[in-house]
Formats: structure tokens, sequence, C-alpha cells
């Protein structure tokens, strides 16, 4: 019964400082979180595989991270906290041709940027949930 199925679970915590950054009027900011270092991570992944079809679901998060130092911790730019669910599958109709489909951002996860706290949102872009379906051949396949 758990024959061709697949887990895979990857997390990372960071933690980070940067000292002696100076703002605009040249005042010294200390103990910032790194600029561009989500503090949590987490990827994963479930799969089912057997010779003619292959399944998968993958959910990605990201942590909220410091993506640009300002004058003051008010001023600082956040990029939020993401989670993405995608999903995808394929059936081998022949050894060389296989029909696809994949499903991208089913959560609908927005572009977001904020301002100091969470509450002060600066840009936010949605993008929607993306569908693929299609044929693929291998022609040095035998």
């Amino acid at each position: 019964i758990w024959k061709g199925l697949g887990v895979y679970l990857n997390y990372t915590y960071l933690s980070s400082s940067a000292d002696g950054i100076r703002n605009e009027d040249g005042d010294l900011r200390e103990d910032l979180d790194l600029p561009g270092a989500a503090p949590h991570m987490l990827n994963a992944s479930l799969s089912f595989e057997t010779k003619r079809l292959v399944l998968r679901a993958s959910l990605n998060y990201s942590d909220a991270y410091i993506d640009e130092v300002g004058d003051s911790d008010f001023a600082d730019r956040y990029y939020d906290q993401q989670l993405f669910l995608d999903v995808n599958g394929s059936f081998a109709i022949t050894e060389q041709l296989r029909v696809f489909a994949e499903a991208n951002n089913l959560t609908n996860q927005p572009l977001r940027y904020y301002q100091g706290v969470s509450e002060r949102t600066m840009q936010m872009e949605y993008y929607n949930a993306r569908f693929n379906l299609g044929l693929k051949y291998d022609l040095f396949k035998k």
C-alpha cells in the first residue's frame, strides 16, 4: 500500500542580526534583522508515483522578513509571509507520450509589502491561481 508514496519535509530556522547600519541622518541602527532573511521557512511535498502515474502536492511557507531598512523601525519595509500550495500530475499514455496537469498558487497568495507593522500595507498584488494542461512527447525515449 505504501509503494510509490513519497514525503518531503524541510524546515529552516534562521536567527540573524545586522549592526552598524546608518540611516540618512547618520544615526546608527543596531540589532536589526538581516534584510532578506526570513526567520522561518517550510517546504513540504507529498507524492505518489507508479510507472504511468505521477501525483504531487507541494506546500511552501516563508515568514515575513525585512526587505528594506528605513530611517527607523517604523519606516522599515517588510515582505509579508507567504503560503503557496501547488499540485501537479501526469499520466503516461505511451512510453513517449504523457498528459500533464498543473495548478499553482491555489492559495491565491498575494505579493505584499508593509511598513513597520503588518497593519500598514504599502503594496498588495494578487496573481490568482494558474492552471496548465498539456502533452509531453519524448523524441528520444524508445
